[in-house]
């Protein structure tokens, strides 16, 4: 099932590298398709049962193919990761210098990661328009959950309450992810929040409402979620400013959003670049930067 959506969508974009956005003289940012396994993430997402073999080429193929079309001596690095079911910004670097950078700045936790989940729960189903999670986390097995065990590590996730169905018991949450633990998302929505991200199969295996399946028709082996933004420390001639660069979300998503009446933000169904948190255009002249425009959204 997977590779086969894997191999369309290969297929419908000819090369690899129209998932790209985003470049400039050290990074590139991908818009990254479902079911696509990250270089160095988990053979199983806790999904399927599906060998890692194939999916992994995959992503080795998208590697070579951008190496060729930005005439890189070498692949681009990985410095994070994205599970295999979510979507949206990924970014990787085209150089070694520039990898060690952004890759403290990962672990320094000074890159904002923002999220956009689809869930199933409507208004009611929130206490308030936001808050905090620090539920800590366990894996076991590959299987993740809430602990208070002293094998349990931190984690912190923050939400908020952007749009709720008028039609049907769902919502779209806006997640600010501070720790990058397997799961982390899924289980904190999931189990802390008690409204699990929309095809969701291992957190929540309760079937869908009926409101809901009148409303809207739910893709099969389909996590609606998307990380909508990365924003990381860059240095121009003379300055230091932070970058942000928005991926759109996959079109589907927003097909979903449109029939459960759910609005969204005009930014998060373009995408776009913001320098220092105002929309900076096509270009970040100070990297040699440009906003790619390709056919990113992820049609399936």
């Amino acid at each position: 099932m997977f590779h086969g959506l894997l191999d369309k969508l290969a297929a419908a974009l000819k090369n690899w590298s129209r998932l790209a956005i985003y470049a400039d003289r050290g990074i590139i940012v991908l818009n990254k398709p479902p079911y696509l396994v990250c270089q160095g993430s988990d053979a199983q997402d806790g999904d399927d049962q599906k060998p890692r073999e194939r999916n992994v080429d995959k992503f080795n193929d998208l590697l070579l193919d951008l190496k060729d079309h930005f005439h890189l001596d070498k692949v681009p690095h990985t410095v994070h990761r994205l599970d295999k079911s979510t979507t949206g910004a990924l970014v990787l670097a085209k150089n070694l210098t520039t990898a060690r950078r952004l890759s403290q700045q990962f672990k320094d936790r000074s890159v904002s990661k923002s999220y956009l989940a689809l869930v199933r729960g409507g208004e009611k189903s929130f206490q308030a328009r936001s808050g905090e999670i620090r539920d800590p986390l366990e894996t076991d097995d590959g299987h993740v959950s809430i602990s208070q065990s002293c094998r349990a590590k931190f984690a912190a996730t923050d939400w908020e309450l952007v749009a709720s169905s008028p039609k049907a018991p769902l919502s779209l949450l806006k997640l600010t992810l501070h720790t990058g633990l397997k799961h982390q998302l899924r289980v904190h929505l999931a189990h802390s929040l008690q409204t699990p991200i929309l095809g969701d199969p291992v957190y929540s295996r309760s079937p869908i409402s009926d409101k809901i399946a009148r409303t809207i028709r739910v893709p099969e082996h389909r996590l609606f979620l998307h990380a909508s933004r990365l924003c990381f420390s860059e240095t121009g001639p003379n300055k230091h400013f932070r970058l942000e660069v928005a991926a759109a979300l996959p079109s589907d998503f927003v097909t979903l959003c449109k029939g459960a009446e759910i609005p969204l933000d005009e930014w998060d169904i373009t995408g776009g670049l913001f320098v220092d948190g105002k929309p900076a255009g096509h270009e970040v002249p100070d990297l040699d930067g440009k906003w790619l425009k390709s056919n990113h959204r992820m049609i399936r």
